[in-house]
Formats: structure tokens, sequence, C-alpha cells
């Protein structure tokens, strides 16, 4: 297991949860898989469940042509066959408790956590057993950063931060010298820096120029991309990681303008979103030194209502950022109250983005930048990821 039987039983304490109860069946939960480190491989065919109570030694309930399926973790396991037996072995297993955290959100406001289906939720009520949302303890077992993570994170966006800048001199160097390259070339050219440095990612990096950039999930191929000019507003998203187990990601969008003399819409619009980002800063820095709370939810509200009041919060129509671990999109709080409404803390030894954007016909502005909370609740930004200009490539 990634984290101790100790470590869940501490935080169920601290959440006032009498138990924490894992529902495998078919894999489809990821939620369960990594928190109990299970293999994939290994073929689960019939319902089994784990149950780690706040005292006392954990249980297993399995099917009796299955009984290995969760062989390696400690407690002891009961078997069933029927289903009338499934829904005694779960009474036996549950052992009284009033109420369990399960992987479920109510509403499904919070998508990443919703892993177990209706009916079986309806099935542990029928116990007289509280189901109640696993998606503040997921965060500490499968967003939480040990150091050498943190250190990664770090890392990585020191490599980004360099090989993006590098790309906009290239885009200009290429220019100038009447050669101008397509997004899909400045994009390639980033992958391959990805691979000379040692970082490997989930997806190719997002190079595009004018209206592309107003597409948040455009990617650039030989057949689409266009030829970068002068006077082009340009966006490239890159995120990446470490090669090795347990890396942390680093993910940053950064703006340029190829030219020395950006229009002022242009600029107008960078500022607008640029002063959102930092506003949503702002507000985890504000609330983590006076050792209140913030949500996910809440620094997406804070982001959002800079654009809206300017008028453009139609053209801002995904969530704010995402939670960054090991995955480029982690299990932990999400900067959203839009998409989706996650009302989890941030909790110290997280990371996630803040990345607002505005998506115009005719150009697309975002600006990202990672924040880290320390182990002593301080939020960090990778140095030089701070965007405060636009980027002005000579060409």
């Amino acid at each position: 297991m990634k984290a101790s039987i100790e470590q869940i039983q501490q935080r169920l304490k601290t959440s006032n949860i009498e138990g924490w109860l894992f529902h495998i069946w078919r894999n489809v939960n990821p939620v369960a898989l990594a928190t109990l480190d299970l293999s994939e491989e290994q073929m689960r065919s019939r319902r089994c469940y784990y149950f780690i109570p706040a005292d006392g030694e954990p249980r297993k309930l399995q099917h009796v042509i299955e009984p290995h399926s969760l062989e390696h973790l400690p407690g002891e396991s009961a078997s069933y066959s029927s289903y009338t037996q499934l829904r005694e072995g779960l009474k036996s297993l549950l052992n009284g408790a009033k109420t369990v955290a399960m992987e479920y959100s109510p509403n499904c406001n919070i998508p990443t956590v919703s892993w177990v289906d209706a009916g079986t939720i309806e099935l542990v009520r029928s116990l007289g057993v509280d189901v109640v949302s696993s998606g503040e303890l997921i965060q500490y077992f499968e967003a939480s950063l040990d150091d050498e993570q943190i250190a990664s994170h770090f890392r990585a966006a020191e490599h980004c931060r360099r090989i993006a800048h590098e790309a906009f001199q290239l885009a200009g160097e290429r220019i100038r010298t009447g050669n101008p390259p397509t997004e899909y070339e400045i994009q390639q050219y980033i992958t391959g820096e990805f691979k000379k440095n040692g970082l490997t990612s989930e997806g190719d990096p997002i190079v595009g120029a004018n209206e592309h950039g107003s597409d948040p999930h455009y990617s650039p191929s030989p057949e689409n991309s266009a030829l970068l000019k002068p006077g082009d507003v340009l966006l490239i998203d890159l995120w990446a990681k470490e090669i090795g187990p347990g890396a942390v990601y680093a993910d940053q969008t950064w703006m340029g303008y190829l030219g020395d003399a950006p229009p002022e819409k242009v600029v107008k619009v960078w500022e607008l979103v640029r002063d959102a980002r930092r506003a949503g800063y702002a507000l985890v820095k504000s609330r983590l030194a006076s050792g209140e709370v913030v949500t996910g939810g809440e620094i997406d509200d804070a982001t959002r209502k800079v654009i809206e009041d300017a008028g453009f919060g139609e053209y801002f129509f995904h969530r704010t950022g995402h939670s960054i671990t090991w995955y480029d999109h982690g299990n932990g709080a999400n900067i959203d109250n839009l998409e989706t409404k996650d009302d989890r803390p941030l909790i110290p030894r997280t990371c996630f983005s803040i990345e607002p954007g505005v998506y115009l016909p005719e150009f697309g502005v975002r600006s990202e930048n990672n924040v880290l909370i320390d182990a002593n609740g301080n939020p960090l930004l990778a140095e030089g990821t701070d965007q405060e200009e636009l980027i002005l490539v000579e060409v």
C-alpha cells in the first residue's frame, strides 16, 4: 500500500469517519487500485470489498472463486457466493459502523471522486450505514507529495520554463531568416527537448497561433498546422515530468507576440488574464497565511470574477485549474466552481494549476502557473514562472 493502515486510520479519526470501504470490481475504481496498490493485471470479475476501520484490523470480503484478489493486504478474509451471502457478508464486514467513506460525490459534484455505482451505495445504506464522500481522504493518499516529489516538480518546472522560452526564440529566428516554422514544428521541437532532458509527458504540447489559441485543447498536426508569421499571438502550453517512479508534473502556459508592437486589444486581454491568475494566487496566499481554509471552488470564483467584471466572462468557459501529481491531472482538489463544484480544501504537500483564459474568435490568451503548498502550508511558485508581460519575439 502507498499509505500504511495506521496513516489511513489516523486520518479517519481526524475526519470523524468510522471507516473507509473500498469497492473493487473489474478495476473500475482507480482510487481503490492506487490506494491499496492493486495490480490492474489481476482478474477481478467478481465484487470484492476491503474495509479499513478507524480502529481495529482491516477486513476483506471476496468471492469464493477469486479468493486471492486482496491477498497482499492485511486483515481477515470472509467469502461469499450468492448475492444474499454478499449482503450478509457486507453487513458483517462493516460490523456495526454507522458512517463509512466511499468513492462517491453527492450529485456527482466531483466526478474524479465518483467511482462507486449508485446501486452499491444503495446496498450499503440499506444496511443502516451512512455513506460519505472519500474526496478529502483521497487528497491525503492520492495527491500528497513527499519531499523528493516536490523537488522533482520544481526541476520539471525549470525545464518547462526554459524550453518554452527557447521555443519562442526559435520561432523568431526562423521567421527572421526567411524560413518560418509551423505550429507543428515548434511543438515537435518542444517534445524533442523533453526527450533530451529526460522528461516524459502525457500527450504533446499545445502550440496555437491566433484563433488556434482559442481552442484550449488544440493540437497541431502536419495537416492542420498554421505557418507562423509576424503579428501572430502565440500560445504555448507544455507539461512534463522527469522519468522515474513518483515524479511530479509541471504544467505551464506562456503567451507571446511575434513582433515588438502588439495591438492594444491583445495587451488588454493579456493583462486581464494575468491579473485574474494573480487574483487566484493572492487568495491562496492570504487564506493560508492567516491559517484559514481555502477551497478549489473559491479560488476559481476569485479568478473568474476578474474576467467577468471586465465583461469577458463568456469567453472563459473552463475551470481555473486542476490538481497536479504524478499525473498531470491528479486526484486532489481542482480549482473549479464552474464545471464541477469542488469544495475540498487545499492541503499541504499538494500542487495545482491556476490557468484562466479568454478565448476570442480572433485569438486566445491563457496564463498558467503551478502552486505548490509546502509541508508548512506556504504556497510556492517555481522561480521565473509568474509571467508578468507578453513575451515580445523579435521577428
